[in-house]
């Protein structure tokens, strides 16, 4: 294996997302935001009325004002999103502040215009200085709790991504004690038999290091299928036919950009709780497959009665525990970590959005 693993480009690097904002460009986010719009609108003519003719009437004319400010902000947000993201946190909060601000009473004014125009009746009550207050006030309020939010939407994901950081440091760092021992005395044992296997195993066990001191918390599945099977090979020499593999990977998808070291530490569960505890060993069966825009990773291995409590409660929790967040904090909703527990079969599957570029978070 190369040492790709070790020596990723900068593109390869996690980094968060630095602004604090939805993406405004992003049609479900529009959609979001014109729903809380009209929202608003309806508790504002609820509160604002006491029939129900002056609701309606209300609510036309208050969705009209609100869905204009909305979807105006979301335009500017969105074309203004790279700069936005250049600026200091302080300096962020105030520049989306005051442009929120400029489009609500860009609109106001506009709205008191177009009101002297087609409904003079109505220039004394809304032609005034009242309603320009009412509207900013009202805007001011919603947007600063808006802000409020997403600082502390943005707070919880740095943490989260702090708590992922130190977690997959501790999953690199966690290379089991007989593991090691294990590999070494299986390749003492090769030198003078089998030179040239030994050398291979002790190229396989350097790559396993090497991935272990890797600073990139993103990966190519080419990348992690090879570190894989340089674990899997050097299980193989100990377990020898115990142990069965079966990989049905999707060359097309070699390529693909996937959170680092989610392959390998379940493929180890799957041996310690799956295969180890079988006299006769077994087969497990590692998959990378597209299902629709999505890429679906998959390791299986097989169960026997005494041990299932320790393959679903304990020993892996680690390992799936931190592949489970990463992917949420990579993928959002997206993604998704399941597990499929039958009788004799216990399968862990990873779905991975194909159609997205990934928030990622630094290293």
């Amino acid at each position: 294996m190369t040492e790709n693993i070790a020596n990723n480009t900068s593109n390869s690097n996690d980094r968060l997302a630095p602004c604090l904002l939805p993406d405004f460009c992003d049609v479900r986010t529009v959609f979001v935001v014109v729903l809380l719009t009209e929202v608003l609108a309806i508790i504002f003519a609820m509160a604002a009325t006491s029939s129900r003719v002056q609701f309606w009437d209300y609510l036309a004319l208050s969705s009209l004002l609100m869905l204009w400010i909305a979807l105006l902000n979301a335009a500017i947000l969105c074309l203004s999103r790279s700069w936005l993201q250049k600026q200091k946190q302080g300096h962020f909060f105030i520049f989306c502040f005051l442009l929120m601000m400029s489009v609500s009473l860009l609109v106001s004014l506009m709205a008191s215009k177009a009101a002297a125009l087609f409904y003079p009746e109505l220039e004394e009550n809304i032609l005034d200085t009242l309603f320009l207050i009412r509207v900013l006030t009202i805007s001011s309020a919603i947007y600063l709790i808006l802000l409020r939010y997403f600082y502390i939407q943005q707070q919880w994901r740095f943490n989260l991504a702090a708590q992922s950081r130190a977690e997959i440091q501790a999953l690199r760092a966690r290379i089991r004690p007989h593991f090691l021992f294990n590999s070494m005395n299986t390749i003492a044992s090769l030198i003078a038999v089998s030179p040239e296997t030994a050398e291979t195993a002790i190229e396989d066990l350097s790559d396993l290091f090497r991935a272990s001191l890797s600073e990139n918390n993103m990966s190519l599945l080419g990348e992690e299928v090879e570190l894989t099977k340089s674990y899997l090979a050097i299980e193989s020499l100990r377990l020898g036919e115990r142990l069965q593999i079966e990989w049905q990977i999707d060359q097309n998808l070699l390529g693909a950009e996937i959170p680092a070291l989610c392959i390998q530490p379940l493929a180890e569960n799957a041996i310690y709780h799956g295969i180890e505890p079988i006299k006769k060993g077994g087969k497990i069966i590692i998959s990378a497959l597209q299902v629709d825009n999505k890429l679906k990773l998959s390791i299986s291995n097989p169960l026997i009665a005494e041990n299932r409590y320790s393959v679903s409660k304990k020993g892996n929790q680690m390992a799936q525990d931190n592949i489970r967040q990463r992917l949420k904090l990579v993928y959002g909703n997206r993604g998704e970590f399941t597990i499929n527990d039958t009788k004799d079969n216990y399968t862990v599957s990873l779905l991975i959005p194909l159609d997205v570029k990934n928030e990622r978070f630094d290293s």
